[in-house]
Parts: C-alpha cells; structure tokens; sequence
C-alpha cells in the first residue's frame, strides 16, 4: 500500500483542536474545498460506522465511512467509500497530540491507499498531501 501524510502545529490547546477534528460532520467549516456534509447512515457521526455524504464546491461527491474514533488519543480513522480520486482502499487517520513544551497541538493526518491504474504511487499521494495542506491551512483559520 502507499501512503500520504501531512502534518501542522496549532497554537491551540490539543483539546480544542480536537473538539474540531473529532466532528465527522464538520468537515466543511475547515476544508475550503467542502461546500457540504450530510450524515447519511450508520450512526450519529461519533459512532463507527457512520457514513457521510460530502459535496465539494466544484459539485463532486464523495462518500466516507468512520472506522474509528479514538476519543483517548484522539484520531478519528475513516475510509472512503466512493470518491472521483484516483485512489482505491482508501483509510485515513487523524491524529491530535499535545506539544509538551507550548501547550499547542500537533495534528497528522496519515493515510495508506492504492493507487488506481494509469495513476503512481507517487501521483496519488502528492494530490492527496497537498488536500491536506489546504485542509489544515483552513482549519488554521477557525482556531489559533
């Protein structure tokens, strides 16, 4: 399997950092390419096996499924169901941790996936890191 990753410092405390990120529904306030998200089955956004219809702003659809949701370390992991990405077996994981010496928060985002035929490894995770980048610059925008 390939991986992508990406990772940010937050100036806020790792407990408000993931009252944000633990939202499964909440995509849309920090991630500028999310216009919306509608849970849409399996639970109630907290609990695994949740599903969550996202629509991007340029209208594309995707489908994601909560795996986990670790409130003790903090990491939500969800998979996708259906996206127009060129990845396949796609799970991801989130984690929020303390920075010891500034109070602050370090989150990664980590995910293992294969790449579609006609894509590499290499294709795939670029896109998807530079998501991520655009993602945790949003979420820099809501909290400190």
């Amino acid at each position: 399997m390939a991986q992508a990753y990406w990772s940010s410092v937050f100036t806020s405390p790792a407990d408000e950092t993931w009252a944000v990120v633990r939202r499964f529904n909440g995509l849309p306030d920090w991630r500028p390419a999310i216009r919306s998200s509608e849970i849409i089955g399996g639970g109630n956004g907290l609990t695994p096996g949740t599903v969550r219809l996202l629509t991007g702003v340029d209208g594309s659809i995707y489908r994601e499924r909560l795996a986990g949701l670790d409130e003790v370390d903090r990491k939500p992991t969800y998979e996708i169901v259906e996206a127009p990405m060129p990845v396949r077996g796609y799970r991801s994981t989130l984690h929020v941790q303390l920075v010891a010496d500034t109070g602050g928060a370090f989150l990664s985002w980590h995910a293992t996936f294969g790449p579609v035929e006609g894509t590499t490894a290499q294709e795939a995770a670029a896109g998807l890191e530079a998501a991520y980048a655009t993602a945790l610059a949003g979420l820099h925008t809501i909290i400190a």
